[in-house]
């Protein structure tokens, strides 16, 4: 394998190892003036995957795209290269089985002692992994630039640079604001306090900072931001500059103002509608007590009737009995009555028409005729007794089914009273919870506010 052995060494060379060490740690190729390969080194084979063979005589260009050959600038640097100018690039290669590789390199003119060139050299390093991870960073950093608001400044808080989406947000162009200190965006009350110069000095000594915040834009109207704050520190490990992150979250924010206004609008009104309902619970608790009062006394009275009832019924019962054996008793004097009559005639027939026995009889017989009157009369009075004895038996017999249907009714009174007084209680408790629930959500609403 050819290793740098085209450049020459003198015998008084003061570092005769500057070769070899070059050798070692570059892939090293060199190039006639046409481009064609004539030397290759172990590393520049490795990298690309060729055989030496397959490469010598090759031009430059089989190990660049072709999107790079055909570009103007290929064909100006190798002009310049010949002119004796040196280049220094990053180009992607391409290796044997195809895979794109990024290489750093120094490339220039080899001069013979009459100070012609003769060769190209190329001193070539891999930076594939430093390019990809360069690039995904700077991908990265593009992503935030085309998305969020990105501002910079100094540890003191003077302004470096602002992106467009700042720019636009706050209203000002970048020549306005590079040089000017942060505090032209908050309010002068903040940024004189001791809170606003601690909050710089702990971004200075490396503290990141997470908030949302308020700011003011150039003509005086509140900007929100939802921002994030983050030193960023130099070669030497000290903070140099502080980079604001932050998404404009204005229309955010007014909409929840917005909606924490209809949220207390709307809180006001159930208020009054809940202050309404406790007035109700009010009256409607009091018609409950004048109920209960009114119930037990119905139930006491229907208690009465009740008991009442049955007494009436038991004394009828004895009326109505007695009121029989009275109209027997009668029955059985008509029947005296009668033979008592038939006596007297038997008498008169006896009489002989003796004066003083026809007086007595006829006396008698005035006698049994007024008892016959009033025996008839009782026994109308007592026939009639029994007839009205057995109405008010009947009366009193449906006035205890009405007093019992009465009863029972009272008790359904009583029942549904205490179920609705059950609905009732749960009714407080639900108006109590709307009240709850009233408080929680003003609570969340100033939340969302802040």
């Amino acid at each position: 394998m050819n290793s740098l052995t085209s450049i020459p060494v003198e015998p008084n060379d003061v570092f005769p190892d500057v070769p070899g060490m070059i050798d070692a740690c570059f892939s090293v190729a060199e190039f006639d003036l046409k481009g064609r390969l004539v030397r290759a080194n172990a590393n520049f084979l490795s990298l690309t995957g060729y055989d030496e063979d397959e490469v010598l005589g090759q031009h430059h260009s089989m190990f660049l795209s072709d999107d790079v050959v055909d570009a103007p600038e290929y064909g100006l640097c190798w002009v310049d290269l010949k002119g004796g100018k040196t280049k220094r690039v990053v180009l992607p290669w391409v290796t044997k089985s195809g895979q794109r590789k990024w290489v750093e390199e120094n490339v220039g003119p080899v001069k013979d002692c009459n100070g012609n060139v003769v060769r190209i050299i190329r001193l070539g390093t891999d930076v594939t992994e430093r390019h990809e991870s360069l690039a995904d960073l700077q991908g990265k950093v593009d992503a935030i630039e085309h998305s969020q608001a990105v501002i910079e400044f100094d540890t003191e808080g003077n302004i470096l640079t602002a992106n467009y989406n700042f720019l636009v947000a706050m209203g000002y162009s970048l020549s306005e604001v590079v040089g000017k200190h942060h505090s032209m965006f908050v309010d002068p009350e903040y940024a004189a306090s001791a809170e606003y110069r601690t909050f710089w000095r702990s971004l200075a000594k490396g503290s990141n900072r997470a908030c949302h915040l308020k700011r003011f834009g150039k003509d005086g109207r509140e900007v929100w931001f939802e921002a994030s704050y983050s030193p960023v520190c130099g070669p030497d490990g000290n903070v140099c500059k502080i980079v604001k992150v932050a998404n404009d979250i204005t229309d955010q924010v007014a909409s929840l103002t917005g909606f924490k206004t209809a949220i207390e609008a709307g809180c006001e009104e159930a208020d009054q509608s809940v202050g309404k309902i406790d007035q109700s619970h009010d009256d409607i608790s009091q018609a409950w007590r004048k109920a209960y009062a009114h119930l037990e006394v119905s139930t006491m009275v229907g208690a009465r009737l009740v008991g009442s009832v049955d007494e009436t019924t038991q004394r009828l019962t004895e009326l109505r009995s007695v009121a029989d054996q009275a109209f027997d008793h009668a029955i059985e004097s008509d029947c005296a009555i009668a033979a008592l009559e038939e006596a007297v005639d038997a008498l008169r027939d006896c009489a002989c028409e003796d004066p003083a026995m026809l007086e007595q009889i006829n006396i008698l017989e005035k006698q049994i005729g007024e008892n016959a009157r009033i025996s008839s009369t009782v026994r109308t009075d007592i026939n009639l007794m029994r007839s009205r004895v057995a109405v008010v038996s009947l009366a009193v017999t449906e006035q205890g089914e009405i007093t019992n249907q009465i009863s029972g009714e009272l008790f359904s009174v009583q029942t549904a009273l205490e179920s609705s007084e059950g609905a009732f209680q749960d009714m407080v408790k639900a108006a109590e919870d709307v009240s709850a629930i009233l408080g929680q959500t003003r609570e969340a609403s100033g939340i969302l506010a802040r």
